[in-house]
């Protein structure tokens, strides 16, 4: 049968004639059909460049979906910012620690209470007590945290009102 096709002579390495006939094989296709296949997607296929560019569209088409959510959630999270440092200088300045006016009344305390209060043992504010009351209100004013004086009033210590 005549043909118009150009005949090729060639020598081809052993482990690339090993490929050739698996790839005849695995295409179901005569040596000649195999060259001519190869050789046909070597010259009319993509190039290694159009191969990689394709495949950089491809990808691109794929992350557009999840870009356009990143770009939303991008949005919301600026509106969120803005709205959390507009509510912070809204927000009345924190009084300082130091508050003016007359200091808070303190409750009666009993022995334990207070020597916790003043940094002492029981037997030692027991002993202090014992003194003159003057001397009593110097001593607890010294220990105390706020520097209060305190008075003994049966079982109970009162904050002195004069301090």
């Amino acid at each position: 049968m005549a043909t118009n096709n150009i005949r090729v002579v060639g020598y081809l390495p052993p482990p690339y004639h090993e490929k050739l006939r698996e790839y005849m094989q695995s295409q179901s296709l005569t040596e000649s059909a195999a060259i001519v296949a190869i050789v046909k997607q070597f010259f009319d296929g993509e190039s290694g460049s159009e191969r990689v560019a394709n495949a950089n569209k491809e990808l691109d088409e794929a992350l557009a979906p999840f870009k356009a959510q990143i770009a939303l959630l991008e949005r919301r999270l600026a509106v969120l910012e803005s709205a959390f440092v507009s509510s912070q200088r809204s927000k009345p300045a924190r009084r300082a620690p130091y508050q003016y006016g007359p200091p808070p009344v303190l409750p009666p305390q009993d022995i334990t209470q207070l020597a916790r209060r003043l940094g002492v043992s029981a037997a030692t504010l027991e002993e202090a007590a014992q003194k003159d009351e003057a001397e009593f209100r110097d001593w607890s004013r010294r220990r105390d945290p706020a520097q209060r004086s305190w008075e003994r009033k049966g079982e109970l210590f009162h904050p002195n009102s004069e301090s």
